[in-house]
């Protein structure tokens, strides 16, 4: 069944049915378009009318609510989903999903929203018809429908756009092009018109309690753990977010609890779950299979291998990427405005992703973590404080906002990431709490691609010095055993950090495509360099100091 939202308030149906009669009229020609003593609208097949029959029946779908909106990817409506579990998406029951509207399904909707007929020549009357679906086809191939509500999403929460306003009415928000679809949060109370530093600071300290049963390692993992929530609340009203990530030594210690904080306060209903499988190209299709279903926050938990890959580095920067859903031949823009949030034991992060990351580090410096036991469960406590978190993070960022989002001494701008650094960021640096930044800054010396740049930039060094070599003799030196005999290599700083850039199959090949990759990438002062390409096309390559 689809969706149903909380009905509108008498003034808010009149203005938008105002609205929605500037941008189309009311009703087709009057041979193709009239109303039975019912008061629903009849809808005349006539040949040689396609155009005319699409436009009424867009009218109808308009002026019927029918649920149907445009986007980016085509038309599409907004379903609770029935509980999914497989292997690779758990998604709760109720969780809202966006689901594609194809020819079939918009014959069906235009048979709901009004009656069709067609002339039948042995009755020589009009007489009932179901829509044709080459009449719908014509509809979809249009690209375009301006009549319709433009959707850039939902979300089960009050929100807060970049220029202050509170968006907390059921239905759908002109301004931002959301649907707000709540039904009651029971206790939320609207945060101030004009909040005060002491209001805005009291409710930080109270979403900084939320998460006083974790073992987090520094204030600033308690900070970015208070950005989570923010961040949530405002995710699809922003370009771009950093990916959250949750890591800790030792299983048991409330990863996935601290998580699942964040989708219950933006949701009411704990996280769609995602197994990113075991390659990139696996990882890719899934990932972009959750944001084309619409989800609000993506967990992928428990990872067990670095985090990297370029879908993601678009997902957390882009508005919206480029991509072939599954059983589809052309391409469709998807918004990316879902918060990615990932869990692991001693999580790695590679490559780019390292920059676009909030770290959230957890450590309970026990054996057994997962035997420990708590007064109350979290997550009984989140849903049961819902209301009251949302309230808090709204006032927090409202009154830096309200305040005209006053610089903040020592914080340097997060390239790539302005609107969230203005609206997550900067908001709890001013009232006194650490950079959630700060965590993420052991990044770059735990991830695995420095540290095999940094061995076998040191290990040419010792060996070649300023000397170039090419692919092969690096390799091929590399590789070289000793002449006693006794298994061991003649340069094994070398072979270990080719072992390394290699993933342990050492060749020509997978060296050669690792140089290209990291070509004229600076650690510790050294620099790798293709310095020439002889005759035979064979580059030579150096490390300089």
């Amino acid at each position: 069944m689809p969706l149903e939202l909380v009905p509108e308030t008498a003034s808010q149906k009149s203005a938008r049915g105002s609205a929605k009669k500037e941008r189309s009229p009311s009703t087709g020609p009057s041979e193709i378009t009239s109303f039975d003593s019912e008061g629903k609208r009849v809808i005349r097949h006539y040949a040689g009318r396609l155009s005319e029959i699409a436009d009424a029946i867009v009218t109808a779908l308009v002026d019927t609510d029918a649920g149907v909106y445009a986007s980016s990817s085509g038309l599409v409506r907004v379903y609770p989903a029935r509980e999914i579990k497989n292997s690779s998406v758990t998604r709760p029951k109720g969780a809202l999903t966006l689901h594609s509207v194809d020819a079939t399904h918009l014959a069906e909707v235009a048979g709901r929203v009004a009656k069709h007929e067609k002339f039948d020549g042995r009755a020589k009357d009009w007489v009932p018809c179901d829509c044709p679906r080459r009449v719908a086809e014509t509809i979809l191939a249009r690209g375009e429908w301006d009549e319709l509500d433009y959707l850039n999403g939902f979300v089960e929460s009050s929100t807060i756009t970049p220029a202050g306003r509170v968006v907390e009415l059921p239905g759908y928000d002109d301004e931002t092009g959301l649907i707000l679809a709540i039904s009651c949060m029971e206790g939320y109370v609207s945060p101030p018109e004009n909040p005060s530093f002491d209001d805005a600071k009291y409710a930080a300290e109270y979403l900084v309690s939320v998460f006083d049963t974790f073992d987090l390692v520094s204030e600033s993992d308690r900070s970015a753990a208070v950005a989570g929530i923010l961040t949530a609340l405002v995710r699809r009203v922003i370009p771009a977010a950093p990916m959250f990530a949750v890591t800790a030594p030792t299983a048991g210690t409330g990863k996935t609890l601290l998580a699942e904080t964040f989708a219950i306060v933006s949701t009411g209903r704990r996280s769609s779950v995602l197994s990113l499988g075991h390659d990139d190209s696996e990882a890719e299709k899934r990932l972009g299979g959750v944001l084309l279903a619409g989800d609000a926050v993506i967990l992928l938990d428990n990872i067990e291998r670095p985090l990297g890959g370029d879908l993601l580095c678009q997902v957390t920067t882009q508005p919206s990427i480029r991509m072939r859903p599954l059983g589809s031949s052309g391409m469709v823009s998807v918004p990316t405005h879902a918060l990615i949030v990932a869990t692991g034991n001693n999580l790695a992060i590679v490559g780019d992703l390292k920059r676009r990351v909030v770290l959230i580090r957890l450590d309970a410096k026990v054996e057994r973590p997962e035997l420990r036991q708590f007064a109350e469960s979290h997550i009984d406590k989140v849903f049961r404080e819902r209301s009251r978190i949302i309230t808090a993070a709204l006032t927090v960022i409202k009154a830096y906002s309200a305040s005209h989002a006053p610089s903040v001494e020592g914080i340097a701008p997060f390239g790539s990431f302005e609107e969230w650094d203005r609206m997550v960021r900067r908001p709890l640096c001013w009232l006194g709490l650490a950079d959630p930044l700060n965590a993420s800054d052991g990044l770059r010396s735990q991830d695995p691609d420095i540290e095999a740049m940094r061995l076998l930039f040191a290990a040419w060094r010792e060996v070649y010095a300023d000397r170039a070599v090419s692919v092969s003799d690096l390799v091929r030196d590399g590789m070289a055993y000793g002449s006693a005999m006794n298994g061991e290599h003649d340069r094994p700083e070398l072979y270990a950090a080719l072992q390394l850039v290699c993933r342990e199959k050492v060749n020509s090949g997978r060296a050669g495509y690792w140089l290209r990759a990291h070509r004229d990438r600076i650690v510790d002062g050294m620099r790798l360099e293709q310095v020439e390409i002889d005759r035979k096309g064979i580059a030579r390559w150096k490390v300089s100091a």
